[in-house]
């Protein structure tokens, strides 16, 4: 499409199109007004569009240096040598580092390529490492120590559970450390191992005496004394009551609480007769229980006739005067 141009103003001009139509374009050669110029050849720069576009090749990479190439968390795994394993969002490893010179020389020896792989991978050619350089024996008290950097609860609980799958039937122990990600970097900037710092920190908590341990920088030292403490813990403390439940009884009821014991199969004794008061002589209940028996009589009882009677019915019989002074029995002489 072809077209006039109508006005220039440095490098862009206005064309009046064969179609009638007013467009602005910016021409890549000097052109005169009233010149017929090839409108589908000249070229037009978007700055808007190239600004957009350039602001999105920025946020991609950096999200791809945020996910892939940024420590998003820290973990040590502590034996004698120890490690520092940088991973990203992924759980990758991106970098690598020995915080000992044990350490520092496995890592540099077995030239291990951990870079790229999951955490627990590249944790499981560490103590496969550890194990040949013979770090980790066989028939003796081993500990490792997985100190890692807190995250969201889910994560920390998929990383300790795939640690937990790679150390099954390992030979030796394992014990994690969580730390805040803030105090991780503060004890690498300090120099200091966050695994040993986190071990002293446990056995602070349980009120060890911090002269028993603030001169040990072993991991293995300072994780049998946890173990042995958190035992020594448990061995005092009290077996539970595993005893059936004790029956609470309503007010009210008059049933003596030793009725219920196991063994007990006689009736409830009343709690009035745990009262040592001796009623036997009292005054009032004998007068009281006079009335009561006046009460049951029925009206032969009251009537002093039949009284009569009944003491002329129970009364034992005599001998009649009439035969005093008579034999036994006899006849008349003749």
């Amino acid at each position: 499409m072809k077209g006039i141009i109508l006005n220039k103003n440095n490098s862009t001009y206005t064309i009046l199109s064969d179609e009638g139509d007013y467009v602005k374009r910016k021409l890549n050669k000097n052109y005169d007004v009233g010149e017929e110029v090839n409108i589908n050849q000249t070229y037009s720069f978007n700055y808007k569009a190239v600004a957009i576009a350039a602001s999105l090749i920025i946020l991609i990479g950096i999200l791809a240096m945020n996910t892939f190439i940024i420590p998003f968390g820290y973990a040590e795994v502590s034996i004698n040598p120890s490690f520092e394993l940088a991973y990203n969002r992924l759980y990758k490893v991106v970098a690598s580092e020995g915080l000992n010179e044990d350490g520092k020389k496995l890592l540099e020896d077995s030239k291990l390529k951990l870079k790229g792989l999951k955490v627990e991978d590249a944790y499981e050619q560490l103590i496969n490492e550890a194990k040949a350089k013979n770090y980790i024996k066989e028939n003796e008290e081993n500990f490792v120590v997985f100190a890692y950097t807190k995250n969201k609860s889910e994560n920390n609980q998929n990383l300790e559970n795939s640690i937990i799958e790679k150390s099954e039937n390992s030979g030796y122990e394992l014990m994690f450390m969580n730390i805040e990600k803030n105090q991780y970097s503060e004890m690498r900037k300090n120099m200091e191992n966050p695994a040993v710092e986190a071990l002293k920190n446990k056995l602070r908590e349980k009120n060890i005496n911090e002269e028993e341990f603030e001169e040990i920088d072993q991991v293995k030292e300072l994780a049998r004394m946890i173990k042995n403490t958190e035992n020594e813990q448990n061995n005092n403390k009290k077996p539970e009551d595993t005893g059936p439940p004790k029956k609470d009884f309503p007010q009210g009821n008059n049933q003596n609480k030793e009725s219920e014991k196991p063994g007990n199969t006689g009736p409830p004794e009343n709690i009035e007769n745990n009262k040592n008061i001796d009623t036997e002589n009292d005054p009032d209940n004998i007068k009281e229980k006079e009335d009561i028996q006046e009460t049951q009589k029925g009206p032969e009882d009251n009537n002093p006739n039949n009284s009569n009677e009944n003491n002329k019915r129970y009364k034992p019989s005599r001998p009649s005067n009439s035969n005093k002074g008579k034999g036994t029995s006899g006849g008349k002489g003749n």
